[in-house]
């Protein structure tokens, strides 16, 4: 009988004897790949990035980016989808550290993965925070003035020069992009050594498989399918599903037709010049994943007590948690405590991201300050009380009581998938051959569509494969 692509590949690679585990069917859905959206974003952002280095000057940090979009083909597809990569893997590892978080994952054997997880959240909002200012517009001024600003207010401003130099523009950028580099490096390596923990480990089960109590491990005898090809197709199908949206999102929000009515927050493309006259009329606002921070910024409490209280409380806080949390259950209402954390935390980050995007740079009053953070700290925490005091009382036949027979959910016939595959296969091919015919310096937002929209296909009739080869035919 001939070999299939998969074995000839999985032969000449001996990527079956590689240690990676095998997972259930029904780890096979987003909740469980969160991490795996964030490490495609981060490839992503590792080709782009290169690609960019390329062509970026930081003699002449904001013509060269500008030199990217309008003359380097496909170059306005490139920063533009870098910038989104960025976005997608924030928004993935927030809520990869969320799921996580309120599953109790950081719980024993898992606790160093955690402080992994939580320092890799970190730098990855200092990379972005750093690849955000190295485009030389009037908001990495702003950005570079208020990272200045914040070291000063923690008594670090004997590290402003080592971030950002000695005060000539070639060494700010110079700076800002070695930084850059050294910091996505040191992302990669800490992801590297996260996967590994996660393999070594072994992954978590669904909480009632582990009885709702820690350790919980996911046993691999159960498993009786291989990773290869099985877990590879799937995070192929993952990851093409995310670069399309990466570059969809972007691309739509260059359309001329489009661009115009972009809020600064989620331009695809750098401001104008710091000093373009311009540059009056563009408030100074953050990344939006620094939206929060800002607002800090302007609390009634002196810059530093704000900054302490807005970044390096809850980073601590964070990485401790292993320590402050080590009893053996896991259900979210047997650990009230972390729940309500976690829910509080998310609450100030909305209300402190909204409230920044609408009145950005305007101080708080003390009570307007009041007014928006404590009721919400109040009702999650008498919400979160009541809620576990009535948990405690149902909780052992909640708990005890078998799941009702499911009924037999609709499927998607063998035939019908692989019609699907089929036609989702050849429109990617179409879209692909359409974006070669359009101009790559001037028509970029619609190859980049074309690419998103053809990556997104790409996806779908890879998703069909696994659907009809590993789960009907299993």
């Amino acid at each position: 009988m001939s070999k299939s692509l998969s074995d000839r590949f999985g032969e000449l690679f001996r990527l079956k004897d590689v240690p990676f585990m095998g997972v259930p069917d029904y780890m096979f859905n987003i909740e469980h790949w969160l991490g795996g959206v964030a490490a495609s974003a981060l490839a992503w952002q590792a080709i782009t990035g290169l690609l960019l280095l390329l062509y970026y000057q930081p003699s002449n940090a904001y013509d060269s980016t500008m030199a990217i979009i309008h003359n380097v083909p496909f170059g306005s597809i490139l920063l533009s989808s870098h910038l989104y990569g960025a976005y997608i893997m924030i928004l993935a590892v927030y809520l990869h550290g969320l799921y996580i978080m309120i599953s109790g994952g950081y719980k024993k054997p898992r606790g160093v993965q955690w402080v992994l997880g939580v320092l890799l959240f970190a730098m990855t909002l200092g990379v972005a925070f750093i690849g955000y200012s190295m485009t030389g517009d009037v908001l990495a001024a702003d950005a570079v003035d208020v990272g200045r600003g914040i070291l000063t207010s923690l008594g670090l401003q004997s590290l402003a020069p080592v971030l950002f130099g000695n005060g000539t523009t070639l060494d700010l950028f110079t700076r800002l992009l070695g930084w850059h580099i050294i910091i996505a490096a040191a992302i990669i390596l800490f992801f590297v050594i996260h996967f590994y923990l996660a393999e070594a480990v072994g992954l978590m089960p669904r909480l009632k498989d582990a009885n709702y109590k820690a350790p919980a491990v996911l046993d691999k005898a159960t498993v009786k399918d291989p990773w290869w090809p099985r877990n590879f197709v799937y995070m192929i199908a993952l990851a093409f599903m995310v670069w399309g949206v990466i570059l969809l999102l972007p691309s739509i929000l260059a359309l001329p037709s489009v661009y115009p009515y972009v809020p600064v927050l989620f331009s695809p493309y750098p401001g104008p010049s710091p000093t373009s006259p311009q540059a009056a009329l563009v408030p100074a606002y953050p990344p939006w994943f620094f939206l929060m921070l800002y607002k800090m910024a302007d609390m009634p409490l002196g810059l530093r007590n704000n900054m302490l209280l807005g970044a390096i409380v809850p980073l601590v806080i964070l990485l401790l948690i292993p320590i402050f949390d080590r009893g053996e259950k896991l259900h979210p209402m047997d650990r009230p405590a972390i729940l309500a954390l976690a829910l509080i935390g998310l609450t100030w980050l909305i209300e402190l991201s909204s409230w920044s995007a609408i009145q950005p740079g305007i101080p708080v009053q003390p009570l307007w300050g009041a007014i928006v953070l404590l009721p919400p700290l109040l009702i999650i925490v008498a919400g979160i009380y009541l809620l576990h005091r009535q948990w405690l009382k149902v909780r052992d036949r909640a708990l005890a009581r078998r799941e009702e027979a499911a009924k037999t959910p609709w499927a998607l016939s063998s035939a019908g998938a692989q019609a699907l595959a089929y036609l989702t296969a050849v429109l990617a091919i179409i879209m692909i051959g359409l974006s070669f015919v359009l101009d790559p310096l001037s028509e970029g937002p619609y190859i980049g569509i074309l690419w998103g929209a053809a990556f997104l296909s790409l996806s779908a009739s890879i998703y069909n494969y696994f659907y009809i080869t590993y789960i009907l035919n299993k």
